[in-house]
């Protein structure tokens, strides 16, 4: 089996997937291709991955492999160069990126959406999950710019990104409140006083659903005082956050102000820690993508079929 390890392409994107030594196993048994600079960002020269038995190619060359595997989801030129039947992992959320399905639908191409790896508890096998609420509660406070211990910071649910994001500003002695359900439905009653605003909803993106109902409208936004900040954990698509002001952000451009209120919503918080972030990934997806190369896509693991997306046929 032929393994291409591409190079992500977002702007400050500094993380590669699979890095050594965990590739080792994987080239010992199947060839290896890196794209060239692939771990540059997070200090890991092509040298590293030569020792460890890898090729090291030009990115047309990565996405001619039987498996293709990254970080983000490829952009439309990347799936171009890809031969029909192949197989693409990455984080996809294929679900609220309509585009990308069609553009993965007509090259005809396996795909295995990283956040649809789970085991038998339903958890996610490859994920950053708590440090996605650590790092956006952590830049939160920077945008704010004071001392964290005298901010009012209420956090709009209760998952794992809110739990990582609570104890962080808890560690941080700010005052922090917690808002469920029914509070979602009296913003205008929890806004005022409010310093920072942490939005960590998972709302279902549905397709069918032009806008979904805001729970924090733009006329909501003059209850803030101007310099205060909103940070989405989810990085919903425009107009299914629950913040009507609210948009995705990318790594090279975090934030926006509307009406003075700082605004981020980055859609991969986990790449402003990249070197820890990108180890965690690789030890996870190891043994997946191992067992993957070994046994293909019609014998691998009972779990990783049940992520698969059969678009070859």
């Amino acid at each position: 089996m032929r393994v291409g390890i591409a190079k992500e392409n977002r702007g400050l994107e500094k993380r590669v997937i699979v890095q050594p030594p965990e590739i080792n196993k994987i080239a010992s048994r199947h060839e290896v291709l890196v794209e060239k600079g692939a771990g540059e960002g997070i200090d890991i020269p092509d040298s590293a991955f030569t020792v460890a038995g890898c090729k090291i190619v030009s990115r047309n060359e990565v996405y001619a492999s039987d498996i293709v595997v990254r970080i983000k989801e490829p952009d439309f030129e990347e799936i171009k160069l890809m031969r029909p039947g192949s197989v693409i992992m990455s984080m996809m959320h294929i679900r609220c990126r309509p585009k990308l399905e069609k553009a993965l639908r007509e090259q005809k191409l396996i795909v295995i959406p990283l956040e649809n790896l789970k085991d038998q508890f339903n958890r996610r096998k490859v994920e950053a999950v708590e440090e996605s609420g650590r790092i956006g509660m952590e830049y939160g406070f920077q945008l704010w710019g004071k001392d964290p211990a005298s901010a009012t910071v209420k956090i709009m649910g209760y998952g794992n990104m809110a739990v990582s994001a609570i104890r962080y500003a808890a560690r941080k002695f700010a005052k922090v409140e917690i808002l469920n359900k029914k509070d979602f439905l009296k913003m205008e009653k929890h806004i005022p006083g409010t310093d920072i605003l942490v939005d960590a909803i998972n709302r279902p993106y549905r397709r069918d659903v032009e806008k979904e109902p805001f729970f924090v409208t733009r006329q909501m936004l003059k209850l803030f005082k101007k310099g205060s900040v909103i940070i989405d954990l989810v990085s919903n698509p425009k107009n299914h956050a629950p913040v009507e002001t609210m948009q995705s952000t990318t790594l090279d451009s975090l934030h926006y102000l509307v009406d003075g209120i700082y605004h981020a919503s980055c859609w991969g918080w986990p790449g402003l820690n990249p070197k820890p972030v990108a180890k965690r990934y690789s030890l996870q997806l190891m043994p997946i993508l191992l067992d993957l190369a070994d046994n293909g896509v019609d014998h691998c693991d009972e779990f990783t079929k049940a992520a698969i997306l059969r678009f070859d046929k």
